[in-house]
C-alpha cells in the first residue's frame, strides 16, 4: 500500500511533527510511506492530512481541499473528543481524533463500534476524564451552545440563524431560563438577533473554568455539532444534539420537542466506542491508529 503524508496540511510545526510521527507508525507496520511537501494532491492509496478543511486561501486549507476532492482514501488527524485541553487558536493537546475520510461523527469512519472498555480506562486514567452522575435540575437553565462562525464542523450552517431559531423553539415549550453560551475563543456573533424579544435569557462567555459548573447547574444543553455536547454528557447534563455530526448524537435527545423529557441513558458503551476515536502521540508513532484503520481500506 502506498501512503503519502502531506506535511503542508499542518498549520503549525508541532502538528507537522505529529504527521511525521504518523509516518513512522505506518513504516513500522511495513507499509510504504513518503513525506510530501507538495501544496497539492499527489497520487497514493491513502493520504494523511492534519486538521479540517475550509474554503479559505491559506496554503494548508488549499492542499487539504485538493486531497479531500481527489484522494481514494484519506486519514485526517483532528482535535480530541475526550479530555480536551483549554481551547486556543493553536491547540496544545497531545491526543488526536483520527478518522478515515472524515473527522465528524457522521462523516468519518473510526472503526469504533461495539468496542471493549480498555481504551476508555486508559483515557480516563491518563487524561483524568470524569463521568459525573446525571443531574436533575428541573428548573435550571437550558444552555444553548454557539460555535465559531464558519467552523468546518458546521458544514456551511449559519450559527446565528440556527441559534435564533432554537431560542424561539425552546421558549415555545419551556419556561426555563436560557443561557446562550459563546465559545472559548472570542468571535463576533449577532447576539441581539439571537436573543430577540425572548424573556429570561442571558449570554455567557464560555471559558474552560466555567464549563463544568455551568453544565452541572443546568437543566440540559442544546448544541449543533459542538464538542460541548460531549462535555455535557460527561458532566451529567442531558443534551439535545441537533446534528448527526455531533459525537453526542447517539446518546442524546434529538429534537427540541423532547426537551421537557431529556434522555439520560447508560453511557458505558458510548464511552467505550468514543475512546477508539482518539490516540496519543506515542501510539501514533507506534502505528496503532494506522493498524486500527487499515482494515477499512
Amino acid at each position: 500500500m502506498k501512503v503519502k503524508v502531506f506535511l503542508k496540511s499542518a498549520n503549525h510545526d508541532r502538528f507537522k511533527q505529529t504527521l511525521i510521527s504518523f509516518a513512522e507508525g505506518v513504516a513500522r507496520s511495513g507499509d510504504v510511506v513518503t513525506l510530501s511537501e507538495a501544496d497539492h494532491y499527489e497520487e497514493c492509496d491513502c493520504a494523511i492530512i492534519f486538521g479540517s478543511w475550509k474554503d479559505r486561501n491559506s496554503s494548508w486549507h488549499k492542499v487539504k481541499r485538493d486531497v479531500v476532492s481527489k484522494a481514494k482514501n484519506f486519514i485526517v488527524l483532528e482535535t480530541p473528543i475526550l479530555g480536551r485541553k483549554k481551547v486556543d487558536e493553536i491547540m496544545t493537546d497531545t491526543w488526536y481524533r483520527i478518522g478515515l475520510n472524515g473527522f465528524l461523527n457522521n462523516t468519518g469512519n473510526f472503526n469504533n463500534k461495539n468496542r471493549p472498555g480498555d481504551r476508555w480506562r486508559k483515557i480516563q486514567k491518563e487524561l483524568g476524564v470524569e463521568v459525573l452522575p446525571w443531574t436533575d435540575n428541573k428548573d435550571g437553565p437550558i444552555i444553548l451552545a454557539l460555535q465559531l462562525p464558519g467552523d468546518a464542523s458546521l458544514s456551511g450552517l449559519d450559527i446565528n440563524k440556527w441559534a435564533y431559531n432554537r431560542v424561539i423553539s425552546i421558549r415555545n415549550i419551556s419556561k426555563n431560563p436560557i443561557i446562550v453560551r459563546t465559545p472559548q475563543l472570542q468571535r463576533q456573533f449577532d447576539l441581539p438577533k439571537i436573543i430577540g424579544n425572548v424573556g429570561d435569557i442571558s449570554v455567557q462567555q464560555g471559558t474552560k473554568e466555567n464549563l463544568i459548573p455551568t453544565l452541572r447547574d443546568a437543566y440540559c444543553s442544546v448544541s449543533y455539532s459542538s464538542g460541548l455536547g460531549v462535555d455535557s454528557v460527561l458532566a451529567g447534563c442531558p443534551t439535545v444534539a441537533w446534528s448527526p455530526a455531533n459525537f453526542a448524537y447517539d446518546i442524546s435527545s434529538k429534537f427540541i420537542s423532547n426537551i421537557n423529557s431529556v434522555h439520560k441513558p447508560d453511557r458505558s458503551n458510548w464511552l467505550h466506542d468514543l475512546s477508539y476515536c482518539q490516540w496519543n502521540v506515542e501510539e501514533i508513532s507506534w502505528g496503532l491508529p494506522w493498524e486500527h484503520l487499515k482494515p477499512l481500506l
